[in-house]
C-alpha cells in the first residue's frame, strides 16, 4: 500500500512541476532550468516500483495510482488557475 502512496503523490508532483515548467518555458524565465534539472529525481520512485513489479496485477494497481495522481495534479493547477 505504502507504495502505491508514494507512487500517486510523485505522479501528482510530478504533474504539478511539468505544468509549472511548461509555463516558465514560454515565459522564456531562467526558472526553467530549475524544473528541468528536478524532473528526472522526482521520477526516480516511478522507476524503482516498475522494474521490480512482477505481475500484471500489481503493474495495473501501479498505473490506477499514478492515474489518481496526475488527475489531482491537473485539477490542482486547473482549480488554481497556476
Amino acid at each position: 500500500m505504502k507504495k502505491y502512496v508514494i507512487i500517486g503523490v510523485a505522479a501528482y508532483i510530478l504533474e504539478t512541476v511539468s505544468t509549472l515548467y511548461i509555463a516558465t518555458v514560454s515565459d522564456r524565465s531562467i526558472a526553467m532550468i530549475f524544473f528541468a534539472f528536478i524532473g528526472p529525481f522526482i521520477g526516480l520512485p516511478f522507476a524503482g516500483y516498475m522494474v521490480e513489479s512482477k505481475s500484471w496485477p500489481e503493474r495495473f494497481k501501479m498505473a490506477f495510482a499514478c492515474s489518481i495522481g496526475y488527475s489531482l495534479g491537473a485539477i490542482t493547477i486547473y482549480v488554481g488557475n497556476l
